[in-house]
């Protein structure tokens, strides 16, 4: 039997268990997909498609002071952890910084990996795309960067990576190729061909796809930055996303680390109920059917665009453990062991029927916290 067990491994999920784990609990985490952490751009926003600051963002969150006073202890307890994982995110959500997405249009964002850096009202920038990847097009990026950052000085140059393939190449393709040194070589030599040749002045920043390597993407960035004389930033866009599939890895090597156990590729199927606790989950592979125990449950399985929650002609249907939910898609009786952690607890907590990092973040530590509490009162701590 586990002391918890995680639904989901989302972002919120994959900080639950972790988390959890850290608190010295007996972790698993079930799951039926790769999480919608990897659809996501990998920048953690106050409001998904908005620009408010935190008080707009806790008046749309309807977060009590408590929870609020909660928010700064949860993003520091973020960064502390992806800076262990080897990933480390900067930023203040007191403070958010505009950034440039891979469409050429700014957002607001409150925290964000290395890879990216905030974009400047004056100077000159250099947007770089590769022939292969065909998603990233900068002259259509200029276009929209222009009309938000009249002021700065946009070129664009595109150079090809040297490589092969038997398919269209992904941003994540790209990255995985620069990795490697000799590829870095040969697309700086490109880019510094190209400048002497238009005769481009020395630019402020470099603007790049989501392609800044992925296992090696300190050494990319490092030699980028030196090699170029200049700051560079990802531009991230589209999935596969290259700065989230980063995180998610670093997120879900740190969990196997600690000791969490996965079921993945599963399908939950139901609950087995003592009354008002939850016993045990039963979920499906392709091959059997298998009940795991918990005294805790978490469940992390987003909303209706994450699939924990859909829209059916009787209403809001829970789809993990087929619990009643509202017309909000809160649960109507919820099991006393049962906790919902980010868009899972409904679309009170959705905006553009997304939760944002920012809220995943808290709502996960929140969570753990009171994990935490029930564990002293309740007495059901691992020794």
């Amino acid at each position: 039997m586990y002391d918890v067990v995680v639904i989901g491994q989302g972002l919120t999920g994959m900080l639950s268990a972790i988390w959890a784990k850290e608190h010295g609990y007996r972790t698993a985490l079930v799951a039926t997909g790769s999480g919608k952490i990897l659809q996501s751009i990998g920048v953690l926003d106050l409001i998904p498609g908005a620009n408010g600051g935190l008080k707009e963002w806790s008046e749309l969150y309807q977060l009590a002071a408590i929870e609020q006073s909660q928010l700064t202890e949860a993003m520091e307890q973020f960064k502390v952890l992806t800076k262990r994982i080897g990933y480390p995110y900067k930023g203040n959500i007191e403070h958010l910084v505009p950034i440039v997405t891979g469409s050429g249009h700014i957002k607001q964002t409150a925290l964000y990996p290395e890879t990216i850096s905030p974009i400047k009202e004056h100077g000159q920038v250099i947007i770089v795309g590769f022939d292969e990847v065909i998603d990233f097009q900068p002259a259509y990026i200029k276009g929209n960067l222009q009309k938000s950052r009249p002021q700065l000085s946009i070129d664009t140059i595109k150079i090809s990576l040297g490589k092969q393939s038997q398919r269209t190449m992904t941003q994540l393709d790209a990255a995985r190729i620069l990795d490697q040194k000799e590829n870095r070589d040969h697309c700086i030599k490109q880019i510094k061909q190209q400048m002497a040749e238009r005769e481009i002045s020395q630019p402020d920043l470099f603007i790049f796809p989501a392609s800044l390597g992925v296992e090696n993407w300190t050494d990319t960035l490092e030699q980028f930055t030196k090699e170029l004389g200049a700051n560079v930033t990802e531009a991230p866009g589209m999935p596969p996303n290259t700065t989230a599939i980063r995180l998610h890895e670093k997120l879900k090597k740190e969990a196997i680390k600690l000791g969490v156990r996965f079921y993945v590729d599963t399908t939950v199927v139901g609950c087995k109920m003592d009354g008002p606790v939850i016993e045990s989950l039963t979920f499906k592979t392709s091959n059997h059917t298998t009940n795991v125990s918990g005294k805790q449950f978490i469940l992390a399985t987003g909303g209706i665009l994450g699939g924990g929650l859909e829209v059916t002609s009787d209403g809001v249907r829970e789809t993990a453990l087929k619990l009643a939910a509202d017309a909000n898609g809160q649960l109507i009786h919820c099991p006393e062991n049962l906790y919902p952690v980010g868009a899972a607890r409904g679309s009170s907590v959705t905006h553009n029927g997304i939760t944002g990092g920012v809220y995943s973040v808290l709502s996960s530590h929140e969570m753990v916290g009171k994990l935490h509490q029930q564990a002293i009162i309740g007495g059901f701590r691992s020794a």
